[in-house]
């Protein structure tokens, strides 16, 4: 097991460290500070590295002014920092390594930061993960029990239908749990499917129905994708919110409801309101609380965990080993529709190579071997670092991501060419120095003192 035996020190910033995601499932961070570290199988090595395919002193990672740097030490098996290989380079936060059987990815993290155990667990039924996760489960559970209007945003395939379940199980609310989604409610008849409605109330209404408010009555509803509500229906829902009764169609007397609801959506409230589609009054009443579930590309340490977590579930029993490489390529995947697209990968994997004593690289399918990798820089023509242009290009735009990490890249080699110097390392990239600071905030890279740069108005 990676141990770290150097001290942090007081430093109030965050700094970097190593979380071990594989083959260990107990995440151990190993925090890079300004000593030297070699890691390796040998006793000697402050960070202990077992396996096979482990050298006795395999790498070592130093600090250079304001970077960190890792280096091979002449190992059999070489280090791979984001799925390239390499003999030396400056690492910084979300990057994925590879140093024999070992995956570790580079976070932010507090200096004195200790994780409990265990790092990653089943946090709530079908709610798996760790650190990133854990925070966001604990203020949930805050929540759970109290009726503080909430919304769970999220991208698509992050869990909000699972974190809403949850809320209902942590709120001891003895009525059920019903989910609806709004997207596919028929405009038309809405209302009826949503307060209910009285026998002959509308044509084709040859039966009374209790709707889904009622149907939840003493639980929980959970009104998914509420953007997508229509229009007319959003003023009789918000006098629900704020009378606790309804009016199904067709009766003149409301009807009093006890229902914790919650909200869920991929779309801040805020932005739709803008976009003149959701009333602002509803959004004021409904955005008590706002949960962000992160996409799994900002989860890259809980990936393998999950992971692996799927394929026991779906394998019920012990599913086959899997190569280190594998792991290697979910974690520099950037997973655009998240849990949902791992999971399916996880089953997909059982059905063909089940079978198999090992999962390997070559089992992914095509379109994650061959995928960008998350935060890849995307190739551009760009200026050599140190002409101080960053050329045009006519091809299609970069996402404001890529764009980031392409300049990250760019001006960590630079600050290494300029011995720190943040002005000069930006002149020579091309960008403010102000963005240079923000990047590196981004990157968790600490700053240098800074001479002015010729030319440049203090």
């Amino acid at each position: 097991m990676p141990s770290n035996k150097t001290a942090t020190g007081g430093m109030s910033q965050p700094t970097l460290a190593i979380r071990w995601v594989f083959p260990t499932s107990r995440g151990l961070l190993t925090h890079l500070s300004d000593e030297r570290l070699v890691l390796g199988r040998d006793d000697d090595c402050q960070v202990k590295l077992l396996g096979k395919e482990c050298s006795r002193h395999h790498a070592e990672i130093r600090r250079d002014g304001p970077l960190h740097i890792v280096k091979d030490l002449g190992s059999r098996n070489g280090i791979f920092v984001n799925g390239a290989k390499v003999q030396e380079s400056p690492i910084t936060h979300g990057q994925v390594l590879r140093m024999g059987e070992w995956i570790g990815i580079v976070i932010q993290v507090a200096p004195d930061a200790v994780d409990p155990e265990p790092v990653f667990d089943l946090l709530a039924a079908n709610l798996a993960g760790g650190p990133v996760l854990r925070p966001i489960l604990e203020q949930a559970k805050k929540a759970a029990s109290s009726a503080l209007p909430t919304v769970i945003l999220g991208e698509t395939g992050t869990g909000k239908e699972g974190l809403a379940h949850a809320m209902h199980e942590w709120s001891g609310r003895k009525g059920p749990f019903v989910a609806v989604n709004c997207a596919t409610l028929v405009p038309t008849l809405a209302e009826a499917e949503l307060f209910g409605y009285r026998k002959g109330a509308f044509t084709g209404a040859d039966r009374p129905s209790p709707g889904f408010f009622r149907a939840a009555q003493g639980g929980t509803l959970l009104l998914d994708e509420v953007t997508d509500l229509p229009e007319p229906v959003q003023a009789k829902f918000l006098r629900a919110l704020e009378q606790r009764e309804i009016a199904p169609l067709g009766e003149s007397t409301p009807v009093a409801i006890d229902v914790r609801v919650l909200a869920a959506s991929q779309i801040p409230l805020a932005q739709v309101v803008t976009e003149r589609r959701f009333r602002a009054d509803l959004c004021a009443r409904l955005d008590g609380l706002t949960i962000r579930l992160p996409p799994l590309r900002e989860r890259k340490q809980e990936i393998a965990f999950l992971f692996l977590h799927l394929l026991r579930l779906h394998a019920g029993g012990r599913p086959p080993e899997v190569e280190p490489r594998l792991i290697e390529q979910l974690c520099l995947h950037d997973w655009p529709f998240n849990v949902r697209e791992l999971d399916l990968l996880a089953r997909r994997l059982l059905v063909l190579h089940g079978h198999e004593e090992l999962l390997r690289r070559s089992h992914l399918p095509e379109h994650i071997l061959n995928r960008p990798v998350a935060g890849e820089p995307v190739p551009a023509p760009i200026a050599a670092v140190g002409s101080g242009a960053v050329s045009s290009t006519p091809n299609a735009p970069e996402s404001h991501r890529a764009r980031r990490e392409r300049e990250l890249s760019l001006l960590t080699e630079a600050l290494r060419t300029h011995k720190g110097s943040v002005a000069r390392a930006a002149a020579a990239v091309g960008i403010s120095r102000q963005r240079a600071y923000r990047l590196m905030e981004a990157g968790g890279i600490a700053g240098a003192a800074d001479d002015p740069v010729p030319g440049e108005s203090q």
